[in-house]
Order: structure tokens, then sequence, then C-alpha cells
């Protein structure tokens, strides 16, 4: 999983400005780290402003937002010089005509986006917006861009900053995230590509270990990978772990299948277990 991480960011990253929002902040320029020297509270302007290519902010609200615990002169000051050390940083792309897409705008700031400048979270949005147009018109999404902008997916938004203004944008690249995974592993397995469709549900699971949908999507596309003894495996002891850290039982669907795998004998019993692949009743996580 991380070889095709790591490929997916080198997509993005060759002869271009990447940015990293997803997990841990970060920018590179073709591929070499950049050290930003922005400080924390200079990341969470640079993550603001990164995160929304071409909206506007009054200096004065990410002044306070950024350095809360500054007075007003001060944290204008800061703001001041983090906008300086963001525009070094943008001109270390050759494309970048010395940082001009940062532009001031009467009390304003904006980064204005440009086709140098990748954002992980935006490809992956993008995408997802994309994709979910496409199947709206029976278009067929372009899987290696979905494949892409999934293996791009690294971390939540910014997890490891507490800052509630990235709340919002968190929860929905997340669910951008659990969205394009739905519609590959839905492909993978409609191709019979199992262990496609497999390391789909190990990747989503990995960031959200009780989503009982996906849950019933990876015991089922076990069985389908003549995996039963290790689907019931899987099943016993995630439904410890669950029992051990939260203190309940599976959902009843999500009983309900590793019973159908257990006892399954015939053609009928096979092709419900292969509909809970594509079926998107979620009683939600514990």
């Amino acid at each position: 999983m991380r070889h095709e991480r790591d490929n997916a960011r080198a997509k993005i990253d060759r002869a271009m400005m990447s940015v990293n929002l997803l997990g841990e902040f970060g920018i590179s320029v073709d591929g070499r780290r950049i050290h930003s020297d922005l400080g924390r509270s200079g990341r969470k302007m640079a993550a603001l402003l990164f995160a929304f290519p071409g909206r506007l902010y009054r200096r004065e609200r990410i002044a306070d937002l950024c350095w809360p615990e500054l007075d007003p002169e001060r944290s204008r000051a800061a703001l001041n010089s983090a906008l300086w050390r963001l525009r070094q940083i943008l001109c270390q792309d050759p494309s970048s005509e010395r940082g001009q897409n940062l532009r001031s705008i009467g009390s304003d700031i904006v980064l204005e986006p440009q086709s140098w400048l990748k954002v992980d979270s935006c490809v992956l949005a993008g995408t997802a917006t994309l994709a979910s147009d496409q199947i709206e018109t029976s278009q067929m999404p372009c899987m290696k861009s979905i494949r892409s902008a999934i293996d791009l997916y690294d971390g939540q938004f910014l997890e490891a900053e507490d800052f509630d203004q990235f709340a919002a944008e968190r929860e929905r690249i997340h669910t951008c995230f659990v969205n394009l995974s739905t519609i590959a592993l839905e492909r993978y397995a409609s191709a019979g590509a199992y262990p496609d469709a497999i390391s789909i549900c190990h990747k989503v699971l990995s960031f959200d270990p009780f989503h009982e949908l996906f849950i019933r999507r990876l015991i089922a596309l076990l069985f389908l990978n003549e995996q039963r003894a290790g689907a019931l495996r899987f099943y016993e002891k995630w439904k410890s772990a669950l029992r051990a850290e939260i203190g309940v039982d599976p959902m009843p669907n999500t009983a309900r299948v590793g019973q159908q795998v257990r006892c399954c004998q015939s053609p009928t019993d096979f092709d419900e277990i292969r509909q809970i692949v594509f079926s998107s009743e979620d009683n939600g996580g514990a």
C-alpha cells in the first residue's frame, strides 16, 4: 500500500509543487521536501490558503484565527512575516514567477490556483466530484484517476492540528475518500478482481476500523475470493476487538453476514453474499 501511495504522490510531485494536507503537512518541489520554517501558526495559515485556493480571506480574520494569543498589532506582524515566508516557499517552484499567485487585494489575501501547484486534498475532492458527476450521467469514471486519488489518502486532513476551522473540511475529505473507495471496490468486484477490492476495504478500515459497512463488504469479498476460513477468522477477531474497545456487539446486519458466510451451501446463498459487496445499506459504525 505504501508503494502505491508513493507512486500516486510521485505523479503530482513531478515537475511541480506538491502540498500534502492529508496526514501531516508537507511541501515538496519535484519530489524534494522543503523545510517550511512557518511555525505552527504559520502552517495553519498556509493550510487554510492551500486547502481553498481562490478563496478570499480577510487579513484580520486570518490573524485572529492563527495567532489568537497575540494582540492585534503583533498578530498582524506575525501574519505579514508568515506570508513573506510562504511566498519564499512558492518561489522555489520555477513556474511560480516569484510567488505571484499569493496576492493581497486590499484587506484580503488569496492564493490563486495554478497548474504547477497541486494540493492532495484538492486532487482527491476534485476526483470524487468528477466521478460522482460521471456516474449520475451514466459515464464510466476513470479507474486510474480514482485509484491514484485513493492512494493519496495518508490520513485525515491535517490530523495533527486541533483547529476548529479544519473540522468540516476533515469530514468532507474523508467522505470523498470513502465514496471513491466504494466506487473502486464495486468496479473491482464486478470484474472479479477481488484482491484489489479487498485492499481497498483494508485501506478504509485502517482509518475507520469499526465502519461496519466496509466490515461486511470485506467479509463478503474474502469469501468470494475463496477465503471462507479467513473471512470467518477476520470476523471473529474483529468482533472481539469491538467488544473489548467499544463494549458492544456487531450490528445485526454485520452478524448476519458472518452467519451467511458460515452457512453458505447453495448458489442462491452465494449470490446473496455477493450482493453484500454492492449494498449501500449502512447501519453505521459502533
